[in-house]
């Protein structure tokens, strides 16, 4: 399929945020996931022609992005720390939101990619259980198995909420 160079345009305006977001989850580098983000359109406007179908572009285009990141990956051969900062929340509730979210990103750090890359791409990016198994080159039973071991494993090895909730109210006073 031809692809024209408007539509590739449209695509990258529709999807640069999508791809960016999920490039920083996986690489925790803001230059990091600029330049894989950047790497995966250039990829993916070479080898337009391999796309069948128009409406599963979004899978298509996480797919190269995942590809692109797993060449990364062995070229790097890490995983950079993601930076909690820029949070836009009010002073009093940016110490105990950041607790949360720190935990939430160490608790993610600590799941391999086959189950920290469905979860994050589910809950954090919001892709269907159709758009993960075609970018993720998974069946759909694969996907959601993954993210309920996924969920599980998160959930084990987070503080309980009535813990965060303690531990709220001992400093509200």
């Amino acid at each position: 399929m031809q692809i024209s160079d408007h539509t590739f345009d449209d695509w990258v305006r529709q999807y640069q945020r999508l791809l960016f977001g999920i490039a920083y989850w996986w690489t925790g580098s803001r230059t990091d996931a600029e330049e894989l983000t950047q790497e995966a359109f250039f990829q993916a406007y070479r080898s337009s022609s391999t796309l069948r179908e128009v409406e599963a572009v979004k899978g298509w285009l996480i797919g190269i992005l995942r590809h692109c990141y797993a060449q990364m990956s062995r070229k790097s051969n890490r995983r950079a720390e993601v930076p909690l900062d820029g949070m836009e929340n009010e002073p009093e509730e940016q110490d105990m939101l950041s607790a949360d979210v720190l935990a939430l990103h160490q608790s993610l750090a600590k799941l391999d990619d086959r189950h920290r890359l469905p979860l994050v791409m589910f809950y954090f990016q919001q892709l269907s259980y159709q758009e993960i198994s075609e970018a993720l080159e998974l069946p759909i039973g694969t996907v959601m198995s993954r993210l309920s071991r996924a969920r599980k494993m998160l959930h084990e090895t987070l503080e309980t909420p009535r813990n965060l909730i303690v531990m709220r109210k001992a400093k509200q006073r």
